[in-house]
Order: structure tokens, then C-alpha cells, then sequence
């Protein structure tokens, strides 16, 4: 007969052990769902209230940590139950790989300072995890990482000067966790720093020598700036660590103060970025020769500047921002300045900022090709691809353009469904000798454009299996989703010519976001998740899973930086459709606090609180609330929002109203 805990969960398999516990694969018995129960054995004289410390855990929500949906105990044994995670631990990993290369690595890390950046800001106490090593971290299907197992870990409590237990992994475990200090944050940068130099070469800290030499003799293929962040985690002294998680992070973000090689690499990866360094420098070099009469020195202050700022691009917008506003006061009626600034925001990926400066930079340098270019390709990469294509249209006019800017006028034409220009927009990209690999990618677009999705499709799977070009590989990825999306519409009328095309966008989808040069992609992760918001409509179970997953992508968008409205409604939308308003309210409340005055959080709110009253008996109703949403929902409305969402609260209130309830 099958072990069954608490009468509910039903034990299939083991599916790991430890000195303290041990983690079982168990079914729920009424509703069939799998969940992961782990059984910690009590202790006779442990002072560790784990029961209380497991009820604080169920508090979480994070991307990267399993839910704790229960916890019971008996005369021996405290259960735990939370999401079963699917993949591999990074332990084994490690025994088949032997280590992972570094920009790999790299990206773990920041997502493993995310999660811990989360657990210590927690109010009123940051959470400790005490034990971070490889074997309790989860590598999913799709790429992602999943921290487990929180077995000892703690709140941080500023007046107590130890800990109650001591207790972590030797060797991956601090200094601290074995003395009479109390751990915190410094503690779980210890740890990660310990994993991810196990990580990166491949040495673990149970191999002798029992020591950390500098990463670099042991995998001289790491950066500098590696090497140093590795150490600066892993010292013994709490006090030689970073204090914090956000000064580690802020360091692994601009890694490249560290190693001028590193910046190089980044900046040679980008032919487009290539291209507009070049007209740049020729730009500042045209108009030097020009002010030879105006004062050597100022000029020479000026292009320094400008030299300056263009160092400082990738690692410190900002500052790179304040030395061309210095430029600016020397030469107030010069595009210079304002040309690199609008660069410097496409190159940081912040594609909406550079549309909005690109504007106002050409409201007073009308004529300038450059920054117009600039605009027309961050309005491509916003999916603008009509101002995009009008841009590109008007320097045609002007100058010749270059092989990337063709590819990407013929795209936007192509999804403008202008095919004719388009394919006119093609032959003059393959004249100019356009790799076959990039002329393919355009050929899948105008495919795509004339419906022919079975042969767009095999195009761009063709051109994913045979280039290497990153910048191809994303708009391959891309191009997928949309035509995926598109043909998931069509089945819903049952002509789709491509069978199963959401489940199959969220299967490419999630291959392409395991790559290097996707994992902080907003577009990507966003295009992804409406792949799962996709596949949740499209199924028959109507399984939750796609639409967590679709949640999961989100919240990432938005931790990327990401300043989009829509954003937080749609996690609304993934969160009512689930039943879950408390998730569903916290959504509106962050799109309340980033976009304070806009009115759709009020109208959703007003529509939820409906839902709510409507399941209640008659006689225990009140939509008070809802009227109160409504009437500062039309305070804040303009005439030039969408009003969807404002009509169909006005609707349900006139309703209510004249059916006497109001």
C-alpha cells in the first residue's frame, strides 16, 4: 500500500536525501497534481523553530522559488509540500559538464543575486538562505534557474548576536555559519561566490588543495573582472565581502570597468553598432576640420568630450549623458551631442527613450540622416514599423543606405503588407552584397507578410540551424513567435495551416531564451510569455502551469526595466483568469505606483470587485467598492486613452443600477 502523508498526498518515488530530510515525488489525491514533499526529521534539543521559519516561506513569491503550499507535522517529522521542479540540479551539472563557460555563468549569477536580493529585503526581516550550493539550485527545461530547498534557512534579526543553530554545507557554507557570529546577507554572498567559482572552473571546494586560488590559474579563459568579483565574494572575513547583494550585482553589470577586452568584444559584436560609431567619429572629424579658426582649445575641450562620452556608453549612461550636456555648453547649435546621446539609448537597449530624444533632437537637427536612422531602427525594434519604415524612406532620399538598414526597411515594409516595395527593397539589398543568410531572413519575412506561414516557417527554422549571427538568430526567434501567434488566432476558426502553433511557440520560444545573447532580452521574454498566455487559450485542460509560466515572463520584463503599462495588466488578466485576486489586486496596486495616473487600474478593479460581489449571496452583496473604482476611473480617463476597459465597468454599473442595486 502506497505511504500517504496527511491523508492527501500520496508517495510515488523519493526523489533525494540528506542528513536531515528527505524529499519525496507525491500526488495529491483528489486533485491530482504533483507536488514535492519534503520530510525533516525533529531532533531531540534543536533549538530551530523550522515549523515557524516554513510558515514565513509560504509568504514568498518569486520567479526563481518554488511555492510552499502546505505544511503539517507529526510526533517525528515536520512535511513541508511546494512545487515539484522539474530539470537537473547544477550539481549534476557540474558531473557531466565539469563546468559552464563564462557568460553562462555570468547570467547565473545575476539571477541568483536576484532571488537573494528578494529574501533579504523581506519586511519586517531579511530571509538568510544559509545554504547555497549547486545541488540546490534547479536547471528547468526552459533554461531557468529555480533556488530549492530551504531547509535552514532564517530570518535576520539585528539585535540577536548569534545564531540558533549552526548549521550549512562545509565548503560551501561561510565561516561564520560555524562560529558564534550571526549570519546574514554577507553570509549568502559567500556561498554564492564559493558556487559560482565551482561553477565557472570547474575546482569544487571538497578537492584539494582545500583552498581558492585566483579563478584565473585554474580557468585562464575567465575575465578579470571575474576573477575579481569571485574573490571579493569568498573572502573569510564578513567585513572583506560585499555588504550587499546590490553592490555584487552592480559589479557583475558592468564588468567591463574590470576588463577593457571585455568591452572591445561587446562593442565588435554589433555590426550596426560598427556602421554608426563610424559615422560618428567621421562626422566629428568632418566639422574639427572645419573650426580650425574658432579656438583650438575650446574645440580640443569639445571633441574630448565627445570622445569621452562615447567610452562610457555601455558601462555608465548617465555619465555618459552629463559629458555630452558639458559638450552642449560649449557648442550649443551643434547635432553631435544629441546624436551620440539618442546612440547611447538604442545601444542600452532602451528603444522607446531613444524614439522620444531621437524627436526632439530632430526638431532642431531637421536634416541629420544620423540620428533619423537611429530613430527608424529603435522604431523597428518596437514593433513601429510604419514611422520606422517613413524614417528609412526619408534618408533614402538623402544618402545611401547600408546593407543593415535595407534589411530592416524591407522587413517593415513586409509587415506594413507593402509587398511589392518591399521585394523592390530586397534587390537593392542583395546588389549591395547581403550575406545569403540575411537576404533568407527577409525572404521568411515577406513570406510571412503574404501568408504563406508553412513556408515562413521552414525559412526561419532553415536560417536557425545554419547561422551564427546573433543579432539574425534573435529576429529568426521573433519572426517565430509572431507567426506562431498569428496562426493561433486562425485555429480558433479552424484555419491555421501550421497544427498546434502556440504549443509549438512556446517550444522554440523557450529554446531561444536558453542562449547568451537572449537571456536579458525584455522583447524576448515578452514575446515568450504571451507564447504561454497562448498556449494556456489554446488547451482543453485549460492546465494553470502555462499561464505561472506566462506570469514568470512577465515579472521578468519588468525586472529588466521594461516601462510598459500593458505589462501589469496582463499579469491581471494571467491572475483573474486563475481564480487569484489577492496576486491579481498586488498587480494593479504596482501599476497603480508606476503609472499613477492612468485609469485602467481602476476600471480592472472596479471589473474584479464585480466578480467578487457577483459569487456571494444575494443578501451579503455590496458593490460600493466598485462604484467608488468607477468614479476615479472617470476622473482620470482622457479622450485620448483607450476606453475598453472604462465602458465595460460603465456597463456593468448602468446594469447594476437598473436592476436595483445601486
Amino acid at each position: 500500500m502506497a505511504t500517504v502523508f496527511n491523508d492527501t498526498y500520496e508517495i510515488k518515488s523519493m526523489i533525494g536525501q540528506g542528513g536531515m530530510s528527505t524529499v519525496y515525488l507525491a500526488e495529491h489525491k483528489r486533485l491530482h497534481t504533483r507536488w514535492a514533499v519534503k520530510q525533516v526529521r525533529k531532533r531531540k534539543g534543536m533549538e530551530f523553530d523550522f515549523l515557524a521559519e516554513s510558515n514565513i516561506l509560504k509568504k514568498l513569491q518569486h520567479p526563481m522559488l518554488p511555492r510552499i503550499v502546505d505544511i503539517f507535522e507529526d510526533e517525528d517529522s515536520i512535511y513541508i509540500v511546494e512545487d515539484y521542479v522539474e530539470g537537473i540540479t547544477l550539481e549534476e551539472l557540474l558531473k557531466r559538464e565539469k563546468k559552464v563557460n563564462e557568460a553562462l555563468g555570468l547570467q547565473w549569477f545575476q539571477d541568483l543575486c536576484g532571488v537573494l536580493n528578494y529574501l533579504h529585503g523581506q519586511k519586517p526581516h531579511p530571509i538568510i538562505y544559509r545554504d547555497l550550493k549547486p545541488s540546490n539550485i534547479m536547471l528547468q527545461p526552459d533554461g531557468t534557474l529555480k533556488l530549492i530547498d530551504f531547509g535552514i534557512a532564517r530570518e535576520y534579526k539585528q539585535d540577536s548576536r548569534s545564531d540558533t543553530t549552526y548549521i550549512g554545507t562545509k565548503g560551501y557554507a561561510a565561516p561564520e555559519q560555524f562560529g558564534k557570529a550571526q549570519t546574514d546577507a554577507r553570509t549568502d554572498i559567500y556561498s554564492l561566490g564559493v558556487t559560482m567559482y565551482h561553477l565557472l572552473t570547474g575546482k569544487s571546494p571538497y578537492e584539494p588543495p582545500y583552498r581558492f586560488v585566483p579563478a584565473r590559474e585554474i580557468n585562464e579563459k575567465l575575465s578579470i573582472g571575474t576573477e575579481y568579483i569571485l574573490n571579493k565574494c569568498i573572502q573569510a572575513e564578513p567585513e572583506s565581502r560585499y555588504q550587499s547583494v546590490d553592490a555584487l550585482l552592480d559589479d557583475l553589470k558592468h564588468i567591463y570597468r574590470f576588463d577593457t577586452a571585455w568591452k572591445k568584444y561587446t562593442k565588435m559584436k554589433r555590426l550596426r553598432i560598427v556602421i554608426i560609431v563610424i559615422l560618428l567619429l567621421t562626422s566629428i572629424g568632418l566639422i574639427a576640420g572645419g573650426c580650425v579658426l574658432r579656438g583650438k582649445e575650446r574645440d580640443d575641450q569639445y571633441y574630448s568630450l565627445l570622445q569621452q562620452a562615447s567610452t562610457l556608453y555601455l558601462s555608465n549612461y548617465d555619465e555618459a549623458a552629463a559629458v555630452l550636456d558639458e559638450a552642449r555648453t560649449l557648442f550649443p547649435n551643434r547635432a553631435e551631442p544629441d546624436r551620440q546621446q539618442t546612440y547611447a539609448l538604442y545601444l542600452n537597449g532602451r528603444w522607446q527613450d531613444c524614439v522620444e530624444f531621437g524627436r526632439k533632437a530632430l526638431e532642431r537637427f531637421e536634416e541629420d540622416t544620423q540620428v533619423r536612422l537611429i530613430v527608424a531602427s529603435a522604431q523597428f525594434e518596437l514593433g513601429d514599423y510604419e514611422n520606422a519604415a517613413e524614417n528609412f524612406r526619408f534618408c533614402m532620399q538623402d544618402s545611401e543606405l547600408s546593407a543593415d538598414y535595407l534589411r530592416d526597411y524591407a522587413v517593415s515594409l513586409g509587415r506594413m503588407g507593402k509587398l511589392d516595395e518591399a521585394e523592390d527593397i530586397l534587390s537593392q539589398l542583395q546588389g549591395k552584397g547581403a550575406t545569403s543568410e540575411v537576404t533568407m531572413y527577409v525572404q521568411g519575412e515577406l513570406l510571412y507578410a503574404e501568408e504563406d506561414y508553412v513556408s515562413a516557417e521552414s525559412t526561419f527554422l532553415n536560417l536557425l540551424g545554419q547561422t551564427a549571427d546573433e543579432a539574425l538568430i534573435r529576429r529568426c526567434y521573433l519572426s517565430l513567435g509572431d507567426l506562431y501567434r498569428t496562426c493561433a488566432a486562425l485555429e480558433r476558426i479552424n484555419a491555421s495551416p501550421i497544427e498546434n502553433p502556440a504549443s509549438k511557440a512556446v517550444s522554440v520560444l523557450s529554446k531561444g531564451i536558453t542562449l547568451n545573447a537572449l537571456r536579458y532580452d525584455s522583447i524576448f521574454w515578452e514575446t515568450l510569455g504571451l507564447a504561454y498566455f497562448e498556449s494556456y487559450q489554446a488547451g482543453d485542460s485549460k492546465d494553470t502551469t502555462a499561464l505561472d509560466r506566462a506570469a514568470e515572463c512577465f515579472i521578468r520584463v519588468i525586472e529588466l526595466g521594461s516601462e510598459k503599462a500593458y505589462l501589469y495588466s496582463n499579469l491581471y488578466t494571467i491572475y483573474y483568469e486563475m481564480g487569484d485576486y489577492g496576486k491579481a489586486e498586488q498587480a494593479l496596486l504596482d501599476y497603480e505606483t508606476e503609472f499613477p495616473g492612468d485609469y485602467i487600474p481602476h476600471a480592472l478593479r472596479g471589473l474584479m470587485l464585480i466578480t467578487i460581489e457577483n459569487a456571494k449571496a444575494p443578501d451579503l452583496r455590496d458593490y460600493g467598492n466598485a462604484v467608488s473604482e468607477f468614479n476615479v476611473a472617470t476622473e482620470l480617463i482622457r479622450s485620448t486613452d483607450d476606453a475598453t476597459y472604462y465602458h465595460q465597468l460603465e456597463s456593468l454599473i448602468e446594469s447594476l443600477r437598473t436592476n436595483g442595486w445601486l
